[in-house]
């Protein structure tokens, strides 16, 4: 299987790794919304990836991180917990690339996801600067 057929084919079983662990963080800005909630924040990030995968560009991503920056800093989240959220949805890619990408292509797909979280990470930090300046 090769890393677009993993986020076409396993994405609900992406979606329950990253929301299971989500919801073990115990994190102050996520532990008051639903599985439900979870999942379809889990579900639109994981589709911007995809986006960014398909067409090797992190574009889709840094507009996506760009709202949920401007929704957590309106909430008066930190952006640690986006950061944790980001990292949880990586370990979670990770652990399927693992289990279901070929050996030969697991470390492509793994470099590729990690550069991309990477960059959203990136656009997380930079559109919180700008946010703490206005």
């Amino acid at each position: 299987m090769t890393l677009l057929e993993l986020l076409y084919h396993k994405h609900e079983e992406i979606l329950h790794d990253a929301v299971t662990a989500l919801a073990k963080a115990k994190l102050p800005h996520f532990s008051s919304f639903t599985e439900a909630e979870l999942n379809e924040r889990f579900s639109r990030l994981l589709h911007a990836v995809t986006l960014c995968t398909e067409k090797n560009s992190c574009s889709e991503l840094a507009a996506y991180m760009n709202l949920i920056s401007d929704e957590s800093f309106d909430l008066g989240s930190e952006p640690v917990e986006v950061q944790i959220m980001l990292n949880i949805l990586e370990e979670a890619l990770w652990k399927n690339i693992c289990e279901y990408v070929g050996g030969h292509k697991q470390n492509a797909a793994m470099k590729l996801i990690t550069a991309i979280l990477c960059s959203a990470k990136q656009d997380l930090i930079d559109e919180y600067a700008i946010l703490e300046r206005n």
